[in-house]
């Protein structure tokens, strides 16, 4: 397998592992929190506690990204179905800190 061949398999995962990382180091050290949320929206009650949750919360998004582009290469339905049930996960527990930390 050469280089062109693992990134048309593997690209998108790669790509959102990146985003993933970006954001949530973003969140985590620099607690910008209106880098995931906009810059017109209320301001949350917690700041420390929402870029703390919220960075490790995208950081596992983007480690789910990762273990989806090393599934690509054993199984495409098991790769699918694992991202597609922790993006579902990723949703309910981010509603749940927003619920706790949000506006």
């Amino acid at each position: 397998m050469n280089l062109n061949q693992f990134f048309q398999l593997a690209g998108i995962p790669i790509l959102g592992f990146v985003v993933c990382v970006y954001y949530g180091i973003r969140l985590v050290i620099m607690q910008d929190v209106n880098a995931v949320r906009g810059k017109f929206k209320e301001p949350v009650k917690d700041e420390k506690g929402y870029s703390k949750e919220g960075g490790r919360l995208i950081i596992g998004l983007g480690a789910a990204f990762l273990l989806m582009g090393m599934l690509l290469f054993v199984n495409v339905t098991a790769a699918v179905i694992q991202i597609a049930v922790c993006t579902v996960i990723f949703g309910v527990l981010w509603k749940k800190m927003n619920d706790k930390y949000g506006a």
